[in-house]
């Protein structure tokens, strides 16, 4: 009876402190193929039949940063080589990155030099510790003004370019009228998609096969690497986007991807809403602002 007894009281101090626990957790990680929850070193054992990771963010969620540099050092101590890829630098600034890299030029001349995003800080660490492992990164996207340059003249204008330029940028087959990709990134837009024509979502189009283009070189010349990919979810989410033009081009390449974004029912998820999105859900206790 006294067993009983304080068992019982054991559980009773105990059950607030672990209701606690659970309502200050950061974040939750859940696995769409068994259907569970799990945590990091789950999602690290998972990286070890797939060659690439492109983990998906909301870019100005501080909390998916913290977890994407965990995982990085985590797979850094388990597999010695991990290629960092980034969306946030262009192709043609990966000299730059090189060169900061092999700490021939400084950090500000990285981020006056190299165009870093204004939240270059969220980002730093990575960069910092690709640098001081001595490991590659991909400056993987496509130069912004040929971006800003399709949005507005169209697809032709990249043949009017000069042949250096034509290794900044990744070609990629036209879509169909009832592409899912098209319609999500249609249905996203909302009223603004009634009145701009396809000319954007070309532009996004010739990010996402640029992107994929330059984890699929770095791939190929150091096969025996693994890949992290930081970019916004959209890019990702579904198998669209970067992730869908890398199996265009690789059929049997292994990808595994993570979709991060903050959630309103972040106490008490419905997975099944989310599980479509991604190999990995993390779900972020945070309410900073969105973007991706």
């Amino acid at each position: 009876m006294r067993k009983l007894l304080l068992i019982i009281n054991i559980f009773t101090v105990l059950s607030p402190l672990l209701a606690q626990e659970n309502k200050d957790a950061q974040w939750k990680i859940f696995q769409s193929a068994t259907g569970k929850t799990t945590e990091l070193p789950g999602l690290l054992k998972a990286t070890e039949e797939v060659n690439i990771i492109v983990f998906g963010e909301e870019h100005n969620d501080s909390l998916a940063h913290v977890i994407q540099e965990q995982l990085y050092r985590e797979m850094l101590d388990k597999y010695q080589n991990v290629t960092l890829s980034l969306e946030m630098f262009e192709r043609d600034v990966q000299l730059i990155m090189d060169e900061y890299l092999a700490g021939l030029i400084t950090e500000a001349k990285l981020k006056e030099e190299g165009r870093a995003w204004t939240n270059y800080a969220d980002y730093a660490s990575l960069v910092k510790l690709a640098k001081g492992k001595g490991q590659n990164a991909v400056a993987a996207n496509v130069p912004g003004r040929y971006a800003n340059m399709v949005s507005r003249l169209g697809l032709g204008t990249l043949n009017k370019l000069d042949r250096k330029a034509k290794g900044y940028f990744s070609t990629f087959d036209l879509p169909k009228d009832n592409d899912p990709y098209l319609k999500k990134f249609t249905e996203v837009m909302g009223n603004h998609g009634q009145h701009i024509g396809p000319e954007f979502f070309h532009a996004q189009m010739l990010r996402d096969a640029t992107m994929a283009e330059s984890i699929l070189r770095a791939w190929r010349k150091k096969r025996n690497t693994k890949i992290l990919h930081l970019t916004g979810k959209f890019h990702s989410d579904e198998g669209l986007g970067t992730v869908r033009e890398l199996k265009k081009r690789k059929k049997n390449l292994k990808v595994l991807t993570i979709s991060c974004f903050p959630a309103e029912d972040f106490q008490d998820p419905n997975w099944i809403t989310y599980k479509n999105r991604a190999d990995f859900i993390i779900l972020t206790n945070t309410g900073g602002n969105k973007g991706d």
